[in-house]
């Protein structure tokens, strides 16, 4: 601030009497503040020591001079002042702070010649007001900090049973000052009605000077939401050391305990999912990637047992583990590639265990990413013990096989009957032209033979579908196959069933095998004449399509050239139901005796050994066809099945 004095009109000022003078310095050297005098007509007539750093001179030089215009205010108090009226204000000067006091002072009491006078007297409050400051500042910061803790403060007077809070105590209840009086019955009916025995306890526990630790309970706000809070609380003393009051601290923990349910909740489920883990029958095993290479992170029960390693020996030695040494086999290596690729798969394997023997493994292998598009570090390796089903599955391709040469059986015998016939026939014929008509006898010997090679083909043919073998895929015409299979099988149908067929494949070449062939063929058309109960028509149909990307992706299969063979009838048809069924092993409509229910299961089995797909459409009461895709001797290989 600018010099409280500024210099009167035509300075040097005319100096106070000595009777001002005198009276002036007397008054004003015992005043233990800052002291300014002036008179009516606003001239210094007497300062003290004290208000040499408010005048910002000394005392003896402020004398006859006028404040300064920045201190108006000043002089509109000190006007009052002259006329009576006492007053005091703060005010602050540079750094400092000051109480202003402004009263009269009557003539002939200092101010001398009787003229009236009046006083300004400032005290330095600068240390007072800093610490009021530091008050409110530090109000605010615990304001604030409770506001985000969701915490506020209240006291319990036990001589008046009344309650004292902290604004944020009103906040957390969901309540306002003018909307709730702290008596006990009025608090309680924010509380949940479970809780209310709780909190009586706490709130008499405290009326009886027992602190209170970590105390909850729940209250039901206006708006109808639930809220969890804890208490804390201990006992106030007075200045004689008696206690009074207790004082305490209610924190909103709703959140927290969310989250402590919810982490309960997750522990639980984790703890269910082990448990289920470790129960499943089938090998499971979590894979990570993180340094570089397959390592085991978790195996269950299952996988440990399957291997002989524990989840520790596992991870020491990585998937190395399981491979066999100096395989040749391009399975494991499909294996590192998924995991190189973060993409999933299925793959028969042979594993090794741990003492050294070995095993034919299913293994599957699913990513587990934690956003889409990045590439997944963690893996999931299901894995399966298939030895033993491998081996009954080929027990079950055979006894079906078989169920198959038993429904052939009166077709065979038919025709190696009428076979036989001429054979039989023309032998007793020809003894008797033996030496009359040698050229006669030679004719009938020419059908003797051609007849037995027929019946010994057909022989071989049977023998060649009944023979237990592992099946060689080999290219054949599928068209002279297919020829051949219904012309075996003609013969065994019922009387009224008609057989049609259609076959236009242009000679294909497929990589087949010779008796499959002949097996699907025959329980697809065995399957077409059972839906028609002995009568009808079964179309059998053989051609080459071109499957282009739209209908290969329905089919899973690539686009490209296929041979699709279809058996299609006019039967009782299936509904969703049993069409959902039909690959299942052992299931069948029929009744019992009249089927074992593998022969949908083999036929797929079968076709996807080849590479190629099966699609069965069926419709109650209209009928169904079965179509099955094999892939040309040049097309990728790709199996699946669609209903």
């Amino acid at each position: 601030m600018g010099p409280l004095l500024t210099p009167p009109p035509g300075f040097p000022p005319a100096a106070p009497s000595p009777e001002e003078r005198a009276g002036a310095d007397a008054f004003i050297a015992a005043l233990p503040a800052a002291a300014i005098i002036i008179n009516a007509s606003e001239l210094v007539i007497a300062a003290n020591t004290r208000a040499e750093s408010i005048l910002g001179c000394t005392a003896a030089a402020a004398v006859g001079r006028p404040l300064a215009a920045p201190y108006k205010l000043f002089l509109e108090r000190a006007r009052r002042a002259a006329g009576n009226e006492s007053t005091n204000f703060v005010q602050p000067f540079g750094l400092g702070w000051y109480m202003i006091y402004c009263f009269p002072l009557p003539a002939g009491q200092g101010a001398g010649a009787g003229e009236p006078s009046a006083v300004i007297a400032a005290f330095d409050i600068t240390a007072m007001k800093h610490a009021e400051f530091e008050i409110r500042e530090s109000e605010a910061r615990l304001e604030e900090a409770t506001r985000i803790a969701q915490i506020g403060t209240y006291k319990i007077l036990w001589q008046t049973a009344s309650v004292q809070w902290s604004p944020h105590m009103y906040v957390i209840h969901g309540v306002s000052p003018d909307g709730l009086t702290h008596g006990f019955g009025k608090y309680r009916g924010l509380v949940h009605p479970e809780d209310r025995e709780t909190y009586e306890r706490i709130f008499a526990d405290q009326m009886d000077g027992k602190a209170v630790r970590a105390a909850e309970y729940r209250i039901i706000r206006a708006d109808g939401s639930m809220r969890w809070l804890r208490f804390d609380a201990r006992v106030l003393f007075d200045a004689d050391g008696e206690s009074y009051a207790s004082f305490g601290t209610c924190q909103d923990v709703t959140e927290s305990k969310q989250r402590e349910h919810e982490l309960k909740q997750l522990l639980r489920r984790n703890a269910i999912l082990y448990e289920a883990l470790d129960a499943s029958p089938i090998g499971v095993a979590v894979v990570t990637t993180d340094r570089g290479r397959p390592e085991f992170f978790y195996a269950n029960a299952e996988f440990e047992r399957l291997t002989g390693y524990n989840t520790f020996a596992l991870h020491e030695n990585g998937i190395a583990s399981l491979r066999v040494p100096q395989e040749s086999g391009d399975g494991w290596d499909a294996v590192l590639r998924n995991f190189a690729t973060s993409s999933s798969g299925a793959f028969e394997l042979t594993c090794r265990r741990r003492d050294g023997e070995t095993f034919l493994a299913q293994a599957e292998i699913a990513p587990v990413s934690d956003y889409p598009g990045r590439e997944a570090s963690i893996f999931v390796l299901n894995l399966r013990d298939v030895t033993l089903d491998r081996q009954r599955a080929g027990q079950l391709l055979q006894s079906q096989k078989m169920e198959a040469l038993g429904q052939l059986s009166g077709g065979v015998a038919h025709e190696i009957n009428n076979l036989l016939q001429p054979i039989l026939a023309l032998s007793d014929l020809g003894q008797d032209f033996v030496d009359t008509d040698p050229g006669k006898v030679r004719k009938y010997l020419e059908v003797i033979a051609s007849s037995a090679r027929k019946a010994r083909d057909v022989v071989r043919q049977v023998l060649t579908f009944a023979r237990r073998d592992t099946p060689q895929l080999g290219a054949h015409s599928i068209t002279g196959l297919v020829a051949e299979a219904l012309n075996l099988m003609q013969s065994g149908l019922p009387p009224g069933i008609v057989l049609e067929q259609d076959l236009h494949a242009d000679d294909v070449i497929v990589l087949v095998n010779l008796t499959q062939v002949s097996q699907v063929v025959l329980n697809l058309v065995s399957n077409a004449a059972d839906a028609m109960n002995g009568h009808g028509r079964v179309l059998v149909k053989l051609s080459k399509v071109d499957l282009d990307p739209t209908h290969a992706a329905a089919l899973t299969l690539a686009p490209g050239c296929w041979v699709e063979l279809s058996v299609a009838d006019h039967g009782c048809g299936m509904d969703a139901y049993t069409l959902s069924r039909i690959l299942e092993p052992f299931y069948t409509t029929k009744v019992a005796g009249k089927g074992t229910g593998l022969g949908l299961s083999v036929v797929y089995s079968i076709v996807t050994g080849w590479g190629g797909t099966l699609k069965v459409e069926s419709e109650v009461d209209q009928g169904t066809k079965a179509m099955i895709y094999i892939p040309t001797a040049s097309a990728p290989h790709t199996a699946s099945i669609s209903h």
